[in-house]
């Protein structure tokens, strides 16, 4: 059941993020859907200074490589640029809300939202340019992720992690 969710929310994602634009620039509803499954991925316990990491950032990190490389395979540009930015964001969520580094609130959702988000795009738009011979104008990428990371800020106030899960 819980695949079959996951694989629900990763095809939703991808039909909304192909069919709907702002001012005829692409979404990227892909970062927060890893970022929202590192949220409910994220190691919980009672206290505070204990870490379970390694587990839940492998799953978090794999699981946002699979969406990058999907995202990479709809997009018929090169492979890796995707998988490598979701791939990290799936690491570095957990990373950053493990408790040892930072607690989650809103206001610290919005900032990583907003770096994973520019992040993502910087990524994606400088490996294409590097690697192939796409010529991009830089300063309609900057515009694309400037509105990919405004369209996404709510999504770092409304998701939040899961209630503690592991016990003492």
């Amino acid at each position: 059941m819980n695949y079959a969710k996951w694989a629900l929310f990763i095809f939703l994602t991808f039909l909304i993020q192909t069919q709907l634009s702002i001012f005829h620039r692409p979404l990227s509803l892909s970062i927060v859907l890893v970022y929202f499954f590192s949220l409910r991925s994220l190691p919980r316990s009672h206290k505070a200074d204990v870490y379970f990491g390694s587990r839940s950032e492998i799953k978090s990190m794999v699981f946002g490589a699979f969406v990058g490389l999907l995202e990479d395979i709809l997009s018929g540009s090169i492979i890796g640029p995707n998988f490598f930015s979701k791939g990290l964001t799936g690491f570095l969520t957990i990373v950053v809300f493990t408790e040892v580094v930072f607690k989650w609130t809103p206001l610290l959702g919005v900032i990583t939202i907003v770096v994973f988000t520019m992040l993502d795009g910087v990524l994606v738009a400088g490996s294409r340019i590097i690697f192939t011979s796409i010529n991009i104008s830089i300063l309609d990428a900057l515009q694309t992720i400037l509105i990919q990371t405004v369209v996404n800020i709510p999504f770092g106030i409304i998701l939040k992690p899961s209630k503690f899960r592991l016990t003492d």
